[in-house]
């Protein structure tokens, strides 16, 4: 798996405040927030496709992907919140749920704010695989 995947996990994970131990184990916690960051690029390259996104050069499709997700992260609105809490809900029971589910949307918008250029490009070539 890639590392800088991992980094981009581990840095939402302690934003969450999800401490390593906790009983679904830190290799778990990075792999869950690994999927649930990677469904939502999904998301938003779905959102894109009428966008002529095809027709971009990869150069564009990050800038593109990266301006996106920075934005919905500052913005914060109420259908952005949704679909987070759908993808989180699809990876965590909902004891879980319950005990992180809000403390992860907070951090996967924080670190969507805060993203960089070569973050973004290892989340969109990870999500296209």
């Amino acid at each position: 798996m890639n590392d800088e995947l991992n980094n981009i996990a581990e840095k939402i994970r302690k934003e969450s405040g999800i401490p390593e131990d906790e009983k679904f184990g830190s290799i778990m916690a990075i792999l869950m927030i690994i999927s649930i960051t990677l469904t939502l690029i999904r998301i938003l390259q779905e959102c894109n496709k009428n966008k002529k996104a095809d027709q971009l050069s990869a150069t564009d499709k990050y800038s593109l992907y990266g301006s996106e997700i920075k934005s919905y992260s500052i913005k914060r609105g109420w259908f952005t919140k949704l679909r987070i809490k759908k993808a989180i809900r699809k990876q965590m029971s909902s004891d879980q749920y319950k005990k992180y589910g809000s403390a992860l949307l907070d951090a996967v918008l924080n670190t969507g704010e805060n993203l960089k250029d070569d973050e973004v490009i290892t989340l969109v070539e990870a999500a296209n695989v």
